[in-house]
């Protein structure tokens, strides 16, 4: 197989993980752009492969070109966004408003996440089921956001 043919599979595949509906639902509330995502699941995906990072670019499912420069700035825009929430829950966790026990509802919705991709795959699209899940994703973030479970938390310390 040729290496163009290779890329226009793995663009084909990038494409269609980007166009999920969970995708979509989770990219939507989540701290990433759509170009950060593709970049930075391109970079991955041509990491694993062995890519020269000069060729990684190449691997992005969008149809429009970008040069090296905006493609590492890109990337470095998704890894610095990654880390900044990822010590958004160190943070929390320190100031004891994000306990182990709080991410016992993040394991379990994202057990859910993976029954519904499952279920989907395997039963073809079903827009109610994409509904439930965007809804059930909706009231989680919410409650966790909610002031008051953090007012409760402070309040018992002091």
């Amino acid at each position: 197989m040729s290496d163009q043919q290779d890329t226009i599979e793995a663009r084909e595949s990038l494409r269609k993980l980007v166009r999920d509906p969970v995708t979509k639902t989770l990219l939507a509330n989540s701290q990433l752009t759509m170009s950060q995502l593709e970049t930075l699941l391109t970079d991955s995906l041509s990491t694993g492969i062995g890519l020269r990072k000069s060729e990684r670019r190449l691997y992005r499912p969008s149809k429009s070109r970008i040069s090296r420069g905006a493609y590492n700035r890109t990337l470095i825009q998704a890894q610095i966004n990654i880390i900044r929430s990822i010590y958004t829950i160190l943070l929390l966790g320190y100031l004891g408003l994000f306990d182990s026990a709080a991410l016992q509802p993040f394991l379990e919705l994202s057990d859910t996440i993976d029954s519904y991709v499952h279920e989907t795959r395997t039963a073809g699209e079903d827009h109610r089921m994409i509904e439930q899940l965007n809804v059930r994703l909706l009231e989680f973030a919410s409650a966790l956001a909610k002031r008051d479970s953090f007012k409760d938390k402070l309040m018992k310390e002091t």
